[in-house]
């Protein structure tokens, strides 16, 4: 068993408001797209900062909302998929600038914006109280380095952030734990940074048609994330005997609003079950998740004894819900 002993997060420092994106490229379409959606706002960060700065931010709060030590964390683990570099891990940096004990374990995980519930699933496996007692999770997100100042579709969509979790061996925590994870690798050209990599190595001919910033080149169903959200978040449930009706918080990707308000009524909740941060900070992608909870946390709309569902998906097509209490 295992407890969420802290959060935290952090936002880089740039501000971009959608009245700068209207001046850009016009009122028409995007004030309506922007209503729509439901984002408001997004970080954009500086020249100096990183996703590996961004998560060492996230971090520190963390460690400090927990009353730790960085040499009390045994394993770290990172989502991203704006990595600070290619190779080594972004988890060799953020390990090493928190402070952490070199014995301490760290490593990268990237299934887009899925990352992060992924993770902490993969952490709860870990903790044993013996080798493995405190696990920070760290999801981060810089995509404003990835993206095409031109492509209004695109520019218009991410904004940066991080957050983090804290998760501590708890035996004694009440309440078990599931989860569920999918894919449908069919989606894998849909959107993504397809220069760079081994496939596309950064040449003339990539920087040429900038296939080294983020691409959607195919338009994914639009039904896609409420079509397959409930069924997934029913999948991990029921391995509890549970319902979703039985959870009293809810945290979704934050891509659109809408799609949260259909889930949502699909299961006949409130929307006070749940939380979003489009409007504020637009879509953080694989942070989004630690960020939401952070702050749903701060607002008091979730309490301690509370069944929580994680639900994320991210390009790929990567899928993960976890259950677990508060």
């Amino acid at each position: 068993m295992f407890k969420i002993i802290s959060t935290g997060m952090y936002l880089p420092k740039n501000l971009i408001t959608n009245d700068y994106f209207i001046k850009k490229f016009g009122a028409d379409p995007l004030e309506k797209v922007f209503d729509r959606i439901g984002h408001g706002a997004r970080y954009y960060s500086d020249k100096e900062e990183s996703s590996a700065t961004l998560a060492v931010n996230a971090g520190r709060e963390a460690l400090h909302n927990a009353g730790l030590k960085p040499e009390d964390i045994n394993l770290l683990i990172i989502s991203t998929d704006t990595p600070a570099q290619l190779s080594p891990a972004t988890a060799a940096q953020v390990q090493h600038e928190l402070g952490m004990k070199t014995s301490a374990g760290a490593f990268d995980v990237n299934c887009a914006c899925a990352g992060f519930v992924t993770a902490v699933d993969m952490a709860t496996k870990y903790l044993d109280g013996e080798e493995y007692k405190y696990a920070m999770v760290i999801g981060t997100y810089a995509m404003s380095k990835h993206l095409d100042p031109d492509d209004m579709w695109t520019s218009t969509l991410f904004g940066d952030g991080a957050g983090a979790f804290i998760l501590g061996y708890a035996p004694e925590q009440k309440g078990k734990t599931a989860s569920s994870l999918k894919a449908d690798g069919s989606y894998w050209d849909f959107m993504g940074i397809y220069g760079g990599g081994t496939a596309r190595p950064v040449d003339e001919a990539v920087l040429a048609d900038r296939s080294h910033k983020v691409k959607v080149p195919k338009k994914f169903p639009a039904t896609l994330n409420s079509d397959e959200w409930p069924p997934l978040i029913e999948r991990a449930m029921a391995k509890l005997n549970l319902k979703p009706q039985d959870a009293q918080a809810f945290v979704f990707t934050q891509i659109r609003k809408p799609t949260i308000v259909e889930v949502m009524e699909r299961f006949g909740l409130p929307m006070e079950r749940t939380h979003t941060i489009m409007d504020k900070w637009g879509y953080t992608g694989s942070a989004c998740i630690p960020m939401a909870f952070h702050d749903m946390v701060a607002h008091n709309k979730v309490k301690r004894g509370d069944r929580v569902v994680l639900c994320a998906s991210g390009g790929g097509y990567s899928m993960a819900a976890m259950t677990f209490i508060y």
